[in-house]
């Protein structure tokens, strides 16, 4: 299938204009305008709509460009995936990782790794859980760094906790230097995004805990910050606090709460000898870390 028009109808989508989305891609407008048609006649109904304000979808283009966008995210992520298979063969591992440990634990593993193994590349992407652990199944990732989710069946292995804290406003009453777990019923509590509310709502599952819940979709600072301006409290872990400002109080929880940060694969993956390497590094580097 030949996606370049594809790809072409979402530049002019995005753009508002066949002028310069042809620009752009380095096409007449009138050839533009002409593959567009040609798309029309092929998909045997009008896409798009043209006037003095340019183009935009019609009703029936707005229902098939979700699937269109995806079609072309394929057609790159295939296309990422056979430069990679070119540049390393199977010289290569292919790491989904939580942003956090991504950013903390994980470059000292690649380190070490990559003295032992200089010819293997480790590709290290982040994500949501969604995306990481959809990945992990769907072959896209060898190897995933994350908390350990019960709703996905692959080969854990516990690597450390990861302690919560509670983020409090700067001017929020604490006693004792700690946050009774029990404090946070009725609070308005501003719910960490990304997939990453399973452990905070397991946490209350299993202490029975019920806050009012705000549910976000905004990273860990947008969250800090949010609390800053007494929009509501949070719980946030010890690394993701790791590097991260802001005018607000980080509490310990009492009694202690914490998620199971882990190395994940699927149970029927074949692990390569760099693979099998680089997760005995792996433990190696978090045996280090639990005695520190």
């Amino acid at each position: 299938m030949n996606v370049s028009k594809y790809k072409a109808l979402l530049t002019a989508v995005d753009l508002g204009s066949f002028s310069a989305a042809a620009q752009k891609l380095g096409y007449t407008q009138s050839g533009l305008t002409h593959m567009m048609n040609a798309l029309e006649d092929e998909l045997g109904f009008s896409i798009l709509s043209r006037g003095y304000f340019g183009v935009k979808l019609t009703p029936g283009g707005e229902r098939i460009i979700p699937k269109i966008r995806e079609l072309v995210a394929a057609e790159d992520a295939l296309y990422n995936e056979i430069d990679l298979v070119k540049s390393y063969g199977d010289n290569i591992i292919r790491i989904g990782a939580f942003s956090s440990m991504a950013q903390t634990i994980l470059p000292a593993i690649i380190e070490k790794f990559s003295a032992e193994y200089p010819d293997v590349a480790v590709n290290v992407q982040t994500g949501t859980v969604a995306e990481l652990y959809g990945g992990l199944s769907d072959g896209k990732f060898d190897i995933c760094f994350g908390s350990k989710n019960a709703k996905y069946d692959f080969k854990w292995t516990p690597l450390f906790r990861d302690r919560f804290y509670a983020i409090l406003p700067k001017a929020y009453p604490v006693r004792d230097g700690v946050f009774p777990i029990s404090a946070f019923n009725g609070t308005k509590f501003l719910m960490p995004g990304l997939g990453f509310d399973d452990d905070i709502g397991a946490v209350f599952a299993q202490h029975g805990v019920h806050p009012f819940v705000t549910p976000t979709y905004v990273d860990d600072p947008a969250i800090i910050s949010m609390v800053e301006h007494n929009l509501g409290v949070s719980m946030l872990s010890e690394l993701i606090l790791l590097g991260l400002r802001g005018d607000v109080q980080r509490v310990p929880i009492e009694p202690v709460v914490a998620r199971e940060l882990s190395l994940s694969v699927k149970p029927d993956k074949v692990l390569t000898m760099p693979m099998k390497r680089f997760i005995a590094i792996t433990k190696e580097c978090a045996r280090s870390l639990k005695n520190t």
